[in-house]
């Protein structure tokens, strides 16, 4: 692997395994003895500055993107769901959370079309990776957003750029458990390589 990638899996005792291993894009990560797992890279979003919340001294924790999403309805697994896409990542799990639960009636039974819909960026915060770029004030909104949200977003200050539609560079992918039939429904974004598979 030399990318961010996420899998999800429900079994068919709806049992829930969810993941977003990453780091590996750096060709000298250092492997845990004969494990083949890499030591994770995330430490690059570390800062030196004593200024920052994230700085290297003990107990400290920087921001962390990976963020596999597992979702329980009335204590009962529901749903996975997770991203790569770096600082975009939870933003677009968020998203894509949304959108299931919120427009079901939408969607339902086709998955990909909830994916489909378009998202926003907020570059609002200091990058995690280094150089820790910044984008205060920007947006990016895909196409498909109402002129009359990008209007009102640059009426309120935004610096809104409307981009091609699935264009922004992460790539929700989930599974959830039907509550009508008990299925799987499984759905993969279309802006990136993403792949579903259910019964």
């Amino acid at each position: 692997m030399r990318d961010t990638t996420h899998i999800a899996v429900i079994d068919k005792d709806g049992n829930i395994f969810d993941s977003t291993p990453s780091g590996a894009w750096i060709p000298t990560a250092v492997v845990l003895g004969d494990t083949g797992i890499p030591i994770s890279v995330r430490g690059e979003a570390f800062r030196l500055d004593a200024r920052r919340a994230q700085q290297y001294r003990p107990r400290s924790r920087p921001r962390y993107t990976l963020s596999p999403t597992i979702v329980l309805r009335a204590g009962q697994p529901f749903m996975a769901l997770g991203s790569p896409g770096g600082d975009n990542q939870v933003q677009t799990i968020l998203q894509a959370f949304l959108d299931v639960v919120e427009f079901k009636a939408e969607w339902y039974p086709n998955l990909h079309t909830a994916f489909e819909w378009p998202r926003l960026q907020t570059l609002h915060l200091f990058g995690s990776p280094y150089p820790y770029a910044s984008g205060f004030n920007t947006l990016n909104l895909e196409a498909g957003i109402p002129e009359t949200v990008v209007n009102e977003l640059k009426a309120r200050g935004h610096q809104v750029s409307t981009i091609p539609a699935h264009s922004i560079a992460s790539c929700a992918t989930a599974v959830l458990i039907d509550e009508a039939t008990g299925s799987r429904i499984a759905a993969g974004d279309p802006r990136r390589d993403c792949y579903a598979m259910a019964y």
